[in-house]
């Protein structure tokens, strides 16, 4: 736990920059001969992107991938030279070509109004490079197979082809090697270009999905504890609020919101100062029916009752053992329960709630 945090009294996050250093040289590391890339947009998943980036440049990574021209100007400066590629996922935004250049970030465009567009606004195509989308099945952003039959490998420097994947965490989902080898087809003639498809689920799926570059993002920061062969990477994150309240509660009294607690005893509760506002999800709520989340005290589990409000959380501390006082700190996240478990009691991903945690969550990064 961070000592300043403590003292000033309010939510924190330990963001581990050494953690996230040995994941990428421990991907790097296993996948042969393929680049390892990182994925940093939306400000590094909510961790901090000059943080996280310089942290992955000085690791050994040479090559980024950002939602838009705007995180890739960002990323630019943090990094103050050219010697770094930055992928735009995103694409090419509509009357910004010349941006794009004069910051040397990379479009990675997708569809056959962006690559016109792109070429009405470039004299000199091969002093910029560009990436294209191919999609092979997620039916979102990319050329579709006509447009990709139709494209001219002449002229344009295409610098790397990616397709990305939609169910590649399913491992009983065969359609992601269906997209890689519809992928390998379409770039048959693409020759000596860069092709890739393998965001952290696929690096670890299968080697087929190497292919020349891999994508690594969640995978980075969180650890992907989804497969076995991935268990030894580590969570980079550790998540506390204080605790602001003790109370006790008498049987028939209800808690919070809606009423949809109950108290069946005589009870104990912390109020703790984290709520939606912060990114915590209002699903974890819970009912007399229905359990929700759980925080931490010294290891031992403390079920939120009730709903999870905008700035608190009630947490039931009955059982505690242990004495507990306004001032003390919950683990939300840590050695207790991951990003992955907290996710999964709240019915949605990590990345959602890696990236919800506001700027009143404050960051502090250690380097051990």
């Amino acid at each position: 736990m961070n000592d300043d945090s403590q003292n000033m009294l309010s939510a924190f996050m330990n963001v581990n920059l050494a953690s996230i250093s040995n994941n990428y040289r421990k991907i790097s590391a296993m996948i042969g001969g393929s680049i390892c890339a990182a994925t940093v947009k939306a400000d590094a998943y909510g961790l901090g992107l000059e943080e996280v980036a310089v942290t992955l440049k000085n690791s050994g990574c040479k090559y980024f991938f950002v939602s838009d021209l705007y995180e890739g100007i960002r990323l630019r400066d943090i990094f103050g030279s050219y010697d770094y590629i930055i992928y735009a996922l995103n694409g090419l935004k509509p009357s910004m070509t010349k941006e794009y250049i004069s910051n040397k970030i990379t479009p990675v465009i997708g569809s056959s109004a962006e690559l016109a567009e792109y070429n009405e606004n470039t004299e000199v195509r091969t002093e910029h490079r560009i990436a294209l989308h191919f999609d092979t099945g997620f039916s979102r952003l990319g050329f579709d197979d006509d447009e990709i039959d139709k494209l001219s490998i002449n002229g344009d420097n295409i610098d790397l082809i990616m397709s990305h994947l939609s169910t590649a965490e399913d491992p009983e989902s065969k359609l992601p090697e269906k997209q890689l080898n519809k992928l390998l087809k379409l770039t048959n003639r693409f020759i000596g270009i860069k092709k890739t498809i393998a965001n952290s689920a696929a690096i670890f799926r299968d080697k087929s999905f190497l292919l020349d570059m891999v994508r690594p993002g969640i995978s980075l920061y969180c650890g992907y504890n989804e497969n076995e062969s991935s268990s030894w990477l580590e969570s980079a994150i550790e998540l506390y609020a204080p605790i602001i309240q003790i109370k006790d509660i008498k049987a028939g009294s209800t808690i919070g919101y809606g009423a949809s607690y109950r108290a069946i005893k005589d009870i104990r509760i912390a109020l703790v100062e984290f709520g939606y506002a912060d990114g915590l999800p209002w699903s974890l709520k819970s009912t007399n029916h229905q359990s929700g989340g759980k925080f931490y005290i010294d290891d031992t589990a403390t079920p939120i009752l009730g709903r999870v409000s905008m700035d608190i959380v009630a947490i039931d501390i009955t059982d505690m053992k242990s004495d507990v006082k306004r001032g003390d700190f919950v683990e939300i996240i840590g050695s207790n329960q991951n990003i992955d478990t907290l996710a999964k009691n709240a019915g949605t991903i990590s990345y959602e709630i890696l990236t919800r945690l506001n700027s009143r969550v404050k960051k502090h990064y250690k380097y051990e």
